[in-house]
């Protein structure tokens, strides 16, 4: 069984008032690491900018804003002198990192490779 993925550019096209990133060193930057989507989160949990879909943008602002104040909980309780500034999550097929700043939340999804075994 042969399986095809197709790689999804990052770059947006300016169609209808959509923001294009053509030339954009910040998202050509996290492009050539492998980043599939690319995501800014405020302090207030509001997302700043994005190179995916305003549904999804919202959908994994609400979700991780979230999970970054309460890891970041759990590392103060445990020690207070310590705080988070990095998070990675990893499920099969993506892995989400979030760097955490008191300012604003960095949040880069990126598509696992498929192994064979």
């Amino acid at each position: 069984m042969s399986i095809d993925i197709k790689r999804r550019s990052l770059k947006k096209r300016n169609s209808g008032g959509a923001k294009s990133y053509e030339g954009d060193s910040f998202v050509q930057n996290f492009e050539k690491r492998g980043a599939r989507e690319i995501i800014i989160i405020d302090a207030a949990g509001k997302p700043v900018r994005s190179t995916v879909s305003q549904r999804r943008t919202y959908m994994y602002a609400a979700q991780l804003q979230p999970l970054a104040k309460m890891s970041r909980n759990v590392v103060r309780d445990l020690d207070p002198a310590n705080d988070v500034t990095f998070l990675r999550i990893r499920s099969d097929s993506h892995e989400v990192h979030m760097s955490l700043n008191p300012e604003f939340i960095v949040v880069v999804i990126q598509k696992l490779k498929i192994r064979k075994h």
